[in-house]
């Protein structure tokens, strides 16, 4: 099983491995990825010394008495679903301008860490039992004078199941006992050891009381986990800080050593520990809410503007109420920051929504989309008789935190970040007064910095362009996400879209390098990996194995990072492989087990297409053709000529197979199942993708794709590929009209895109973000054809625009373009990076063979 790269430590608080770097080109601030590349004067001193990785027969894994072998009696154990457990270790330090600690740490299940009462970070990052990340802090400039402290707590959520329709813990957080570990020596500038603080018995440990978890008002599924509910009064004061007594804690109890993943032979530990491959996410300072307003769309009173806009305080009277929304005006993710004093016998309540509910017989509402039937979509509590709307009528419904403060000073944030537009706030103040010194929000997500740019000489498509970025970071955090606010879950069709526009927009690849190793991981026995990872429950997704493939030809083409490819090419082959063994007959995949969705057509019961059980179907046999196709690209790559022209020869037979069983004379379409008499959008586009059609083919399927009302709709995925197809077909200039669902998207107050069509649940849904990469790869005409971006085509098309500009991402700095045509003649400009080669084509046919610098063409307007 392949395995992450060793660590090397990069200068900063939080580090991570430089073989996990982005691919932006010079002056992105990242270490160098290898040796053979240049190496920035200021991180020649991180190779002088590189120290021996942790965990070799040192610190081991610590908890409470009860072990990982029993449970905890009542009076030793949390009051709810989680058990969760304090951790201290004290140490002196004489001399700290002269001192030096870096630590090294993990936990099953999350861990929040401090030093000397200062938050340092969470953590650990998702991976799975086998391949548990560590992470690694420089605390140097944390360390004080006299004494000082290492804190953390800990949830362990291995003691319950997951299960959507009751939450759960995280079905994306996979676990085996409650347990923390942390390797750290205090050392001298001289490098003479002061204090050794690795885990082990000289640690204390408390039983936390304070947090408990609950799943009320679970409306549809969720996979998220609990939420929480937290008694503030239960946390011991000061227990993160160096003159707290923690003298009447227990001392800690050993579990077993702790291994890293290479080193493990016959392991007492159930963990391979293997160093964290994506830099820590972005939290950002407490921000005001945009916008509030009393529940019911009421005015909020002045107080609570100077409290909400410029942070004066408020205090509330007791036994009063308080019902209001706060209103971001966009979706976010975020932890809400509420500082409060006093207020002892209060609770406050949190309610987190991405829109609000109004029934649809409201009059004068605007709801999204339109009332219909989910039988063939939802899964659990849908709710026909309302809809999604921005009308501040609409009620805030949805999952809730539940606040009970101490009667300190304290702040409140959950211990995992939020989801939500909107933020229902209700306050039920006890016997004493409550006082809010500030209620706000810090942003968090996956640390990307979008460097491309797209203007044209149409507002909306730049509007779309910010929605779909806007999707793509919601769905960004520790691993790609479907969506932030139910599921959280990282499913291989969703990530080969956001993996893709995140290397075109922002150059940095390494959760795209993540994301292709976690769906290694989860590879089941017979070959296919499974289609969402990590994850507690097994869901098996055949067409997904494909999109992981696309996955990693899009990753090298984007990176040039080939010994990715080489480590992760075995298992491409097991999904092939399992697609062979699938075979009827005549060699296509046939009669398919597991769930065979492909795309949610409201037409296809659960998204499968017809004929997906009893036989071969024309998508999936043009997936398994074009995934041959792209594996034949792969190993092409990485010098296995023979390997790939077998892999060519045997998609080229099967072509000609597909195209006899699937093609339809009188239809002029390809048929989903062998005689039809279903055609699909989807179905054809794939066809044309994978290249059942030929010209005569392509030209005849034009006269009815896309818009032909007999062919079963899709949703916003399968235009991913609708939009290639036009684009084998010559008619990428249709684009603009075909973004319809998108504009309705953007006009309807939507932020971020939306899941389907229908707006049933999830109105940000990474899948759907994907006319971002038409934008840079049609508009703009930029495409790789060489593994990172060493050659490219650019060809722009004017999609009925007058004029366009932007820019790409590559490993070798920013490419860009703009256009313009201006009467009769088209004026085209572009900025290549010296490593790079472009062949230009122009809409009337003009080209030239260009190598890194200026270009400036011109041609006519066809």
């Amino acid at each position: 099983m392949p395995l992450a790269p060793p660590p090397v430590p990069v200068p900063k608080n939080a580090l991570f491995p430089a073989q996990a770097t982005c691919f932006s080109g010079p002056g992105c601030g990242c270490p160098p990825r290898r040796a053979g590349r240049p190496v920035p004067g200021r991180w020649l001193n991180l190779f002088r010394s590189v120290p021996k990785p942790p965990f070799i027969n040192s610190a081991v894994w610590i908890w409470s008495a009860e072990g990982s072998h029993a449970a905890p009696t009542p009076k030793d154990s949390s009051p709810s679903h989680y058990q969760v457990r304090y951790f201290r270790r004290t140490f002196a330090v004489s001399y700290p301008a002269k001192a030096r600690l870096t630590v090294h740490l993990s936990a099953d299940s999350r861990y929040l860490f401090y030093c000397n009462g200062t938050f340092i970070g969470r953590g650990p990052a998702k991976g799975d039992i086998g391949h548990h990340f560590y992470d690694t802090f420089n605390l140097t400039h944390h360390l004080r004078k006299g004494r000082n402290v290492l804190a953390v707590i800990v949830l362990d959520m291995s003691r319950v199941a997951h299960r959507p329709a009751l939450l759960g813990p995280p079905c994306s957080v996979m676990t085996y006992t409650g347990g923390f570990v942390l390797e750290g020596v205090l050392t001298s500038s001289s490098d003479k050891v002061l204090a050794d603080l690795r885990t082990d018995a000289s640690w204390r440990v408390a039983v936390d009381r304070a947090h408990r978890f609950q799943n009320e008002n679970t409306t549809f599924e969720g996979y998220h986990g609990y939420f929480e509910h937290r008694v503030s009064a239960e946390i011991p004061a000061g227990w993160n800080t160096p003159g707290f007594d923690d003298a009447e804690w227990a001392a800690a109890h050993v579990l077993f050593q702790a291994e890293l993943r290479e080193n493990r032979r016959d392991p007492t530990s159930p963990y391979g520990l293997m160093p964290r491959m994506i830099p820590m996410l972005e939290e950002g300072e407490p921000e005001p809410f945009p916008d509030a307003y009393v529940a019911g769309g009421g005015e909020v009173p002045t107080q609570w503007k100077n409290l909400l806009g410029a942070g004066r305080a408020l205090t509330l009277k007791p036994r009063s109420t308080v019902d209001l929304v706060l209103d971001m005006g966009r979706l976010t993710t975020a932890f809400p920051h509420l500082a409060v004093s006093g207020g002892a016998g209060s609770t406050l309540r949190l309610t987190y929504a991405e829109a609000l509910r109004l029934p649809w017989s409201t009059p004068g509402a605007k709801l999204l989309g339109r009332q219909q039937s989910l039988a063939n979509l939802a899964s659990h509590f849908a709710d026909e008789s309302s809809g999604w709307t921005f009308d501040r009528r609409g009620k805030v419904t949805g999952w809730s935190d539940i606040w009970e403060p101490s009667g300190r000073d304290e702040v409140f944030e959950p211990l995992h970040w939020r989801a939500f537009r909107y933020v229902g706030l209700r306050i039920t103040v006890g016997s004493k007064p409550l006082k809010l010194r500030s209620v706000r929000q810090r942003f968090s997500a996956y640390p990307y910095r979008v460097k491309a740019k797209f203007r044209s000489s149409d507002p909306a498509l730049d509007r779309i362009w910010r929605v779909g970025l806007h999707t793509m970071r919601m769905c960004s955090h520790e691993t790609f996400e479907d969506c932030p606010h139910y599921e959280q879950m990282q499913y291989a069709g969703d990530t080969m879209i956001t993996s893709q526009l995140a290397l075109f927009t922002t150059g940095d690849g390494r959760l795209s390098r993540q994301a292709l190793y976690h769906f290694d991981w989860s590879r089941l026995t017979d070959g296919l990996t499974q289609s969402r990872y990590p994850s507690r429950l097994v869901q098996v997704i055949p067409a997904w194995s494909i999109h992981w493939i696309t996955t990693l030809r899009e990753y090298v083409l984007c990176t040039g990072d080939r010994a990715t490819a080489a480590d992760l090419l075995p298992g491409v082959r097991a999904v092939l492989d399992w697609y062979r063994r699938q075979a009827g007959p005549d060699g296509l995949p046939a009669k398919l087990p597991f769930w065979n969705i492909t795309d949610w057509c409201p037409w296809w019961p659960r998204g499968v297409v017809p004929g997906a059980d009893t036989g071969a179907t024309c998508i999936h046999s043009a997936q398994f053709i074009n995934a041959l196709d792209e594996t034949a690209w792969i190993v092409r790559q990485l010098g296995r000529a023979t390997e790939a022209d077998a892999l060519v020869a045997e998609a080229e037979g099967l072509r000609r197979t597909a195209h006899a069983a699937f093609w339809s004379d009188t239809e002029g379409l390809y048929f989903d199942r062998p005689g039809g008499p279903e055609v699909s959008q989807y179905g054809n586009a794939w066809a044309i993708v994978a290249g059942l059609a030929g010209e005569r083919e392509r030209a005849i399927i034009m006269r009815r794709f896309p818009d032909d009302a007999k062919l079963a709709p899709g949703s916003f995925f399968w235009w991913h590929t609708g939009f290639a197809a036009l684009a084998r077909c010559g008619r990428l200039d249709d684009l603009p009209r075909h973004l319809g669902p998108w504009h309705e998207s953007v006009n309807a107050g939507l932020s971020t895109f939306v899941e389907e069509n229908s707006y049933w649940r999830s109105l940000c849904h990474a899948w759907s973000a994907h006319p971002v990469l038409e934008f840079q790869q049609s508009i703009l005409g930029v495409r790789p054809v060489e593994p990172g971006f060493a050659r490219v085509t650019i060809q722009p098309h004017r999609c009925g625009l007058t004029h366009a500009e932007g820019s790409v991402c590559t490993p070798h700095g920013m490419i860009t373009v703009a256009w313009r045509a201006k009467g009769a003649r088209f004026h085209f400009e572009a900025t290549l990076p010296e490593k790079i080669t472009a062949t230009v084509t122009l809409p009337d046919g003009t080209a030239g063979a260009f190598s890194g610098g200026r270009i400036r063409l011109e041609g006519t307007c066809p």
